[in-house]
């Protein structure tokens, strides 16, 4: 936290004397101090010739001195096979997975048809394996929800036959009435 704030001063942000006395008896904030001056003065181009004219030379000489890793493709001879093991592995690993998936489905199934065992074990004496008659002990003709006024019956077809057949008459009539008066307009 001390760096940050210290690099915020340095930037000319959070000015404090609390900080300027921690900095004036700290050597270690004093190097952060030069070190964060000596960025600001490389990325500002304020100084050219910081680095010294000898700086290229100096990095030359170290990296010369750097231990060289030579990291090549192994040849397929130098390749360890792969293990009884790894090979086998490759094998189980997918009837692994298809095992526990059968297990849940077989523990879910289990569960299931228990936890309806024991629920209808309660009703199992009263309740037949299969019933014929519906809720009501009476047949009906159409369905289970209908009820018995919306029944068709033949009266009830007969007198929509009825209507139907005055409204055909309707039609007809107007039609004729208005081919009519369409005629007599057009002469």
């Amino acid at each position: 936290m001390q760096k940050e704030l210290l690099s915020a001063y340095v930037d000319g942000e959070q000015v404090n004397e609390k900080l300027t006395a921690q900095l004036c008896q700290n050597a270690e904030l004093q190097r952060t101090w030069s070190n964060y001056h000596a960025i600001r003065s490389l990325m500002r181009d304020e100084s050219p010739v910081f680095l010294g004219a000898d700086f290229t030379a100096k990095m030359e000489t170290l990296i010369g001195q750097e231990e060289q890793l030579l990291v090549s493709q192994p040849m397929p001879e130098e390749v360890q096979r792969p293990l009884f093991i790894q090979k086998v592995k490759k094998w189980f690993a997918p009837a692994l997975q298809v095992a526990v998936a059968a297990g849940v489905c077989l523990a879910s199934v289990i569960g299931f048809q228990s936890l309806n065992l024991s629920a209808n074990s309660q009703n199992s004496a009263d309740t037949p394996v299969l019933q014929t008659l519906p809720f009501t002990n009476n047949v009906q003709e159409v369905s289970y929800n209908a009820p018995l006024k919306d029944a068709v019956t033949a009266e009830k077809i007969e007198q929509k036959n009825k209507r139907i057949g005055a409204m055909l008459q309707s039609y007809e009539l107007q039609r004729r009435v208005y081919a009519d008066s369409a005629q007599n307009q057009h002469k």
